[in-house]
């Protein structure tokens, strides 16, 4: 049986979507300290990851491991 890979990172614009943010906020999100964006080459990318503990430390959820 084949597992299927979830993706590591995503698009600045797939964050957007997911966040049901405008293409605009999420870029202002991505130049601050505590959003987990990063550079690979030319893109932006954002780790799946990080965003999920990113949007629990907004709600104020604990996060656990």
């Amino acid at each position: 049986m084949l597992d299927k890979l979830e993706p590591l990172a995503i698009s600045a614009v797939e964050a957007a979507r997911l966040l049901g943010v405008s293409r605009p906020t999420i870029y202002q999100y991505i130049h601050r300290a505590d959003f987990p964006s990063f550079r690979l080459g030319n893109r932006t990318l954002v780790s799946v990851e990080g965003l999920r503990e990113w949007v629990r430390s907004q709600t104020g959820e604990a996060v656990t491991e």
